[in-house]
C-alpha cells in the first residue's frame, strides 16, 4: 500500500511540472512580435495606426520626505500617468487585438472575440 501512494504522488508532481503557466497574448505586425515593454512609438511604426484609439489617465500615487533629519515629514502626491487603449482590425477572418499602454509602454496586449472586417 505504501509503494501505490508514493507512485500516486510521484504521478501527481510530474503532472504539476507538465503544467505551465499561462503567457500573455503578443501580437505579430509584418516580421516582428509586439509584446509587454515594447514603446508605443515602436508599436506605430511596426503596426501602423490603429482602427481605434482611446486616452485616459490613471493617478499613481508617490511618498515624498520633505525637511531634515529630524523635521522630515512624509506627504503623497498624485501623479496623472497617461494610459491609451489602442484596438487594431486586422481584417477579414482575423479576430481584433487591443493594446494597452501605460506612460508609453505596452502593458497588455488581447484577442478579441470580434472578427475585424
Amino acid at each position: 500500500m505504501r509503494h501505490l501512494k508514493s507512485k500516486g504522488c510521484l504521478g501527481a508532481a510530474l503532472c504539476l511540472l507538465m503544467v505551465h503557466p499561462a503567457q500573455a497574448d503578443t501580437m505579430r505586425c509584418g516580421n516582428r512580435l509586439i509584446e509587454d515593454g515594447d514603446s508605443l512609438v515602436t508599436v506605430r511604426a511596426l503596426c501602423g495606426r490603429p482602427t481605434l484609439a482611446q486616452h485616459s489617465f490613471l493617478v499613481r500615487s508617490t511618498t515624498v520626505r520633505v525637511g531634515s533629519r529630524g523635521l522630515s515629514q512624509s506627504h503623497t502626491v498624485g501623479t496623472e500617468v497617461p494610459v491609451e487603449t489602442w484596438t487594431y482590425d486586422r481584417g477579414p477572418n482575423k479576430l481584433l487585438m487591443r493594446i494597452r499602454f501605460v506612460d508609453g509602454r505596452v502593458t497588455a496586449i488581447k484577442t478579441l472575440s470580434e472578427w475585424g472586417h
